[in-house]
């Protein structure tokens, strides 16, 4: 283990103790925070609650700890996890708290990439009776990820911005999406390049790009309860932890105090062995981004 993490006891609104990974661009301090205090900043997907909530009571365990805000409250990665947690009753749930001003700390979008035969002239005819108009846009990338609305690019490589004159560019982006499933189109999830990349290289029909979204309105969204879109934003952190392995029954005692459940929790992660795997590294079938940080 190394000097990679030392334990941080201390006496926060949130959780004692904690235990700290110190790592060269941001602090990951991972605890057990009550799943009351958590705040959501997206929408979630009743079917993804489900499916991990048959995943924990198989495995027994929560895997990986959510990332959130240490002076918010709100959850940056684990939207799901936490909305399928309270469902099991959960009291308390593995975080690890960052320091979201961190400028090491970054928010992207996730464009959507849509697969099926479908023209600009469909699409315009479904957008419309929701709504939304397709105005052609003659415009590179660049201009494009700027822009304060969504846009449509088809590998034809006609390009058209959505506009509305009474949805905000978030649920433009809501409504556009489901437009497209009622099409019986193939809706996937892809980073701003990765995205982009599909359609150049004709796997993708055409994908539909999202305005910039920065931490302030990640916040506010949290903080007020007026929740963006499911998959719209994607954090990039520096490093995340992974592996804590914390049993569901720890989780959902009421009779242990979150002190004691924090102790308990801190005490098996510093008898057992962490690997630092570089930026890049497939785990479990994802490609983190990221370094991680894997507890055995």
């Amino acid at each position: 283990m190394g000097n990679h993490f030392r334990g941080s006891i201390d006496e926060t609104k949130k959780c004692s103790p904690g235990l700290l990974i110190k790592h060269e661009k941001v602090d990951l301090r991972i605890c057990l925070w009550p799943s009351e205090s958590l705040l959501l900043h997206e929408e979630t997907i009743p079917d993804r609650i489900a499916e991990l909530k048959n995943s924990f009571l198989h495995d027994g365990v929560v895997k990986d700890p959510v990332i959130v805000d240490a002076d918010s409250s709100v959850v940056l990665d684990g939207m799901h996890r936490v909305a399928a947690l309270r469902e099991l009753r959960c009291l308390r749930i593995p975080v690890c708290a960052v320091d979201y001003l961190n400028p090491s700390i970054t928010v992207g979008v996730w464009y959507r990439a849509f697969s099926g035969l479908v023209s600009p002239a469909q699409l315009e005819a479904a957008f419309a009776s929701s709504g939304i108009s397709m105005v052609n846009l003659s415009a590179d990338m660049t201009s494009i990820e700027k822009g304060r609305t969504p846009a449509m690019i088809f590998a034809s490589g006609e390009c058209f911005r959505l506009d509305s004159q009474r949805l905000s560019a978030y649920e433009v982006l809501k409504v556009a999406e489901h437009c497209a499933r009622d099409l019986h189109l193939g809706v996937g999830f892809e980073t701003e390049h990765d995205a982009i990349e599909r359609l150049m290289n004709r796997k993708a029909d055409a994908i539909m790009t999202l305005p910039s979204i920065d931490k302030a309105t990640v916040r506010e969204a949290g903080l007020s309860g007026r929740l963006l879109p499911h998959k719209a934003t994607r954090h990039v952190i520096p490093a995340r932890p992974l592996g804590v392995n914390t049993p569901l029954g720890t989780l959902i005692d009421d009779a242990l105090l979150l002190q004691k459940a924090n102790q308990m929790f801190v005490a098996d992660l510093q008898l057992r062995g962490i690997v630092r795997n570089p930026s890049g590294a497939v785990i479990e079938g994802r490609r983190y981004e990221e370094e991680t940080f894997i507890f055995n």
